[in-house]
């Protein structure tokens, strides 16, 4: 990579030497790109830089906010859904993989969790839940974990009137079939709810009607929770952490 100009989000800023950070950058032009820049440049805010080098590590310079940033303060709830994605992204994706689909996504939902101010005073997060779990949708079919409500893990299509439990290296299993006890026994992670088959038709239209995020979110967030803890292997994140700590804090108060 040589002075190549990029569009992108800092998710990831560690010290390094007196005056300079490691920073891991979602660009546009590039997905995930690690470099070494100058210190103090925000998160949350769209940035341009220039990028080079021929080792993974590249050297960033020039680095401003972008014409089309508005600095505005995070806090609260929408801190920690935006420290979230930063932390699953930076540990999922590969590095210099061009995602412009999934950066796309991942700006407008930026944007819009901004935009919600003080949920705390509001009380009301589902419109924060829908940014995530719609960024969440984008993200598996990056990386090749798109749920499937359509048909099951046998293929057959999904009946409207079974019940079925979630498997995610398999996708949709039949509450009485075998397969369950097979999976189980292979060390699987088979979902501790049960599934209508029309509540999965419905919400494999989602993408396509906004107002089903908003009618099935509680499922939309376990399903998706289970999706997400086999990517990353079933190791915790501090970004979540932190959360529910903070909705801890907030509750016993």
């Amino acid at each position: 990579m040589k002075n190549q100009r990029l569009t992108g989000y800092l998710l990831h800023t560690r010290p390094y030497q007196e005056k300079r950070a490691i920073y891991q950058l979602f660009s546009h032009e590039f997905g995930l790109v690690h470099g070494v820049g100058a210190r103090g440049m925000p998160t949350f805010v769209l940035l341009e830089l220039f990028a080079g080098g021929k080792n993974e590590l590249k050297t960033f310079s020039q680095i401003q906010l972008s014409a089309r940033s508005v600095l505005k303060p995070v806090m609260g709830q929408v801190q920690y859904a935006l420290l979230y994605m930063n932390e699953v992204l930076s540990r999922l994706l590969p590095l210099e993989s061009p995602c412009p689909t999934l950066w796309q996504v991942y700006h407008e939902e930026v944007i819009a969790l901004q935009a919600l101010g003080n949920l705390e005073a509001s009380g009301n997060t589902r419109h924060l839940k829908v940014s995530l779990r719609r960024f969440e949708r984008a993200l598996f079919d990056e990386l090749g974990a798109s749920i499937d409500f359509i048909y099951d893990a046998v293929g057959k299509k999904i009946d409207a009137e079974a019940y079925y439990r979630f498997v995610p290296e398999m996708g949709f299993i039949l509450t009485t079939s075998s397969i369950i006890h097979q999976a189980q026994s292979e060390g699987k992670k088979v979902s501790r709810v049960s599934y209508l088959g029309c509540d999965l038709l419905l919400m494999g239209r989602a993408d396509g009607d906004e107002k089903i995020y908003y009618q099935k979110i509680e499922e939309f967030g376990q399903l998706q929770r289970d999706v997400m803890n086999y990517l990353l292997d079933y190791k915790p994140l501090h970004s979540r952490k932190l959360w529910q700590q903070s909705l801890f804090y907030q509750q016993s108060s």
